[in-house]
């Protein structure tokens, strides 16, 4: 069977999360398309968890890889978070890239990939892909800006560009919502400004403390906490709304855990959920947190409200330490 025109091997790495997804994303839909029947041709491991806990086993991965697809034209493996697994089975993988399976993909999602590592090496020169996906600057945060805006059809003038950076901060998953977001809002409008940020991004502060839970929920505890000062910073008043939008977040996951062990699909969850067209980051949000999990989650925060309200620890720590549990 011949090959598409995505290499055998694929190596997605940096430290821009939002990019790495959109690109796993893209390849995944390439290798696969949607009338595809992903469940007997798509394997994806959690590299971050052990191997009796779900991560990945290399004879597993191996077996996926080498197994002839059925009623699919390829199997394509993904392990995320492929830090460990990559250093305790560089040599391996060293002999499966010289020799991949006719009709495998694999792709690997790290932090890092230097180039002076054979494995490096071996990928380039078997033909396979090194894609690096590195946090931007704020030229390079501006243009992604403009160009998420021109993929709506919409121009967005450069003080909005300016604004809305200021806002939102450096994460390009929160920029592109909220430039979909913008764009929905101005309707038929060609063109987004300043005064169009200000009026959308001053309605959803609430939603700025659910952005912080979501960045916790999927392990980036560095963004949670630099969202959660961002929010304290431009909101005043949002230590005394925290409590309660933290716990309407985790109940809300709470009820999206419980319909999936009802047998309900993530795409059926999802709009139930308020997750919208985020039914990728619902699902691994509840292969993260299990139900006794967010449990534990929610009873910490009404002991840190009853313990807040009678002076015996602050709100701003608080949630920090339950952003780092929530994380972990």
């Amino acid at each position: 069977m011949a090959r598409a025109k995505t290499p055998p091997v694929v190596v997605l790495f940096g430290d821009e999360e939002y990019q790495k997804s959109k690109t796993l994303t893209t390849l995944i839909d390439e290798l696969l398309p949607p009338e595809i029947d992903r469940g007997m041709a798509l394997s994806i491991y959690d590299g971050g968890q052990r191997e009796e806990y779900g991560g990945p086993v290399l004879a597993q991965v191996m077996d996926d890889l080498r197994t002839l697809p059925f009623l699919a034209p390829h199997r394509v493996v993904v392990v995320r978070e492929a830090e460990s697994f990559i250093s305790e089975h560089r040599d391996k993988l060293e002999r499966y890239v010289e020799r991949p399976a006719p009709t495998g993909y694999l792709i690997l999602e790290t932090k890092s990939f230097p180039k002076t590592t054979r494995l490096h090496k071996a990928v380039v020169a078997a033909g396979g892909r090194v894609v690096e996906c590195r946090k931007m600057n704020n030229r390079g945060l501006a243009e992604f800006v403009v160009e998420e805006a021109a993929s709506f059809d919409k121009r967005i003038d450069r003080p909005a560009v300016g604004t809305l950076l200021d806002l939102i901060g450096a994460e390009q998953g929160m920029l592109a919502a909220e430039v979909e977001k913008l764009a929905l809002f101005v309707g038929d409008r060609p063109t987004i400004s300043r005064e169009d940020v200000h009026t959308l991004i001053g309605q959803t502060r609430e939603e700025k403390i659910f952005a912080v839970m979501d960045a916790a929920a999927a392990g980036e505890l560095e963004a949670a906490l630099r969202l959660w000062r961002q929010v304290l910073a431009t909101d005043s008043a949002a230590v005394f709304r925290a409590v309660g939008g933290l716990a309407f977040v985790l109940r809300r996951w709470l009820m999206a855990q419980r319909m999936r062990a009802e047998g309900a699909s993530v795409r059926t969850i999802a709009p139930k959920v308020m997750m919208w067209g985020r039914e990728r980051e619902l699902d691994a949000l509840l292969q993260r947190l299990s139900e006794p999990r967010m449990k534990r989650l929610l009873a910490s925060l009404a002991e840190l409200d009853a313990e807040a309200k009678v002076g015996n620890r602050s709100i701003e720590t608080g949630v920090e330490a339950l952003l780092c549990d929530a994380a972990r």
